[in-house]
């Protein structure tokens, strides 16, 4: 949901700085069309049936790098949640170096990627570890946000001796019916929002229902945290935007119908889960359930909401010691 690596906001530090604009690149917010609650779920039948019904389609692998090594030891692959770009994961961008190969997945109508075909789990997982396994002898790191945690973790299954594959999973999705119950507490709570803003508009809604996400379910009950509202309402304002042009389809669909594939519960790669406590979109106790599934350790982020590499500015310090192995996973 969102464009670019923002500033995080934490009770601590105070307001927020206002990011300045950069043209066409500008860093900026984009949020979900709200339509009508009616609307909502002929939106939702939709979904389920793409996903149900989606047919096979050729495309060149959305994949991106600014690198210049040709044998690396390390590569690094960002794979963003829909919405979002590389962007998200802020420094990681930058760990290019003659050793170290940092790859960009990009989703379907984002940086000029088009929206077809829509993005599908099992494919993109499968794109992801052929690049991965033209290189039999790097470590691969899988960082995933959102989507792009369940994409890391189906690619780890399929890429060749997974022992020297590291994922990080942060805010993941889960398996079905993870997304459809997201889906459903969309609804609910973007209705929610237009009730207690009296208002069908559709910017004044997602501004307020972005907070939301941010900080995770029931701030409204801390004073502390309707303080730090206000703060992201002066940083975020007129950069909260609908998306349009059908990218929440077209990213979305598939993830609506994932379950874990055989490759991925017999991947032998090491996973780390990082999830905020109060995630609005995928409940912690959903993903502690997926982790047990992989033996994979969960990192509670606490009173966090979904949009964690916002909210906590540091969080791409810690992957970095995981995915290195200089740190315990929650250490």
């Amino acid at each position: 949901m969102v464009r670019g690596q923002l500033p995080g906001l934490r009770g601590r530090q105070g307001p927020p700085p206002r990011p300045r604009r950069a043209g066409a690149e500008a860093r900026e917010v984009q949020a979900v069309r709200a339509v009508k609650p009616g609307l909502w779920l002929v939106l939702a039948a939709g979904l389920v049936l793409a996903a149900c019904g989606r047919t096979p389609e050729t495309a060149k692998p959305p994949l991106y790098t600014a690198g210049q090594a040709t044998a690396p030891d390390q590569i690094t692959f960002l794979l963003p949640g829909a919405l979002t770009t590389a962007d998200i994961f802020g420094p990681a961008n930058d760990w290019n170096s003659a050793r170290h190969l940092v790859i960009e997945y990009r989703l379907p109508g984002m940086r000029g990627e088009p929206l077809s075909p829509p993005l599908d789990i099992l494919r993109a997982a499968t794109q992801v570890a052929a690049y991965a396994n033209r290189y039999p002898r790097a470590r691969i790191n899988l960082l995933g946000y959102s989507t792009g945690a369940a994409i890391a973790i189906e690619a780890a299954g399929r890429i060749t001796d997974s022992q020297r594959v590291r994922v990080v999973a942060i805010s993941s999705a889960t398996p079905f019916p993870g997304a459809a119950l997201a889906l459903a507490r969309g609804i609910v709570g973007v209705a929610g929002t237009a009730l207690r803003e009296g208002t069908l508009d559709r910017q004044t809604v997602w501004d307020e229902y972005f907070i939301t996400l941010y900080l995770g379910s029931g701030w409204r009950q801390s004073s502390e945290k309707r303080a730090i509202a206000d703060a992201i309402r002066r940083s975020f304002e007129g950069r909260i935007n609908t998306p349009g042009d059908g990218r929440g389809r077209s990213q979305s669909a598939s993830l609506l119908a994932w379950t874990l594939s055989p490759e991925a519960l017999a991947s032998t790669a090491r996973i780390t889960f990082f999830h905020g406590e109060n995630d609005p979109v995928f409940p912690l106790p959903q993903v502690r359930r997926l982790a047990a599934r992989l033996n994979a350790p969960v990192c509670v982020l606490p009173e966090d909401g979904h949009m964690v590499l916002l909210s906590r500015p540091d969080l791409m310090e810690r992957v970095k010691r995981v995915i290195a192995d200089q740190a315990s996973p929650c250490g």
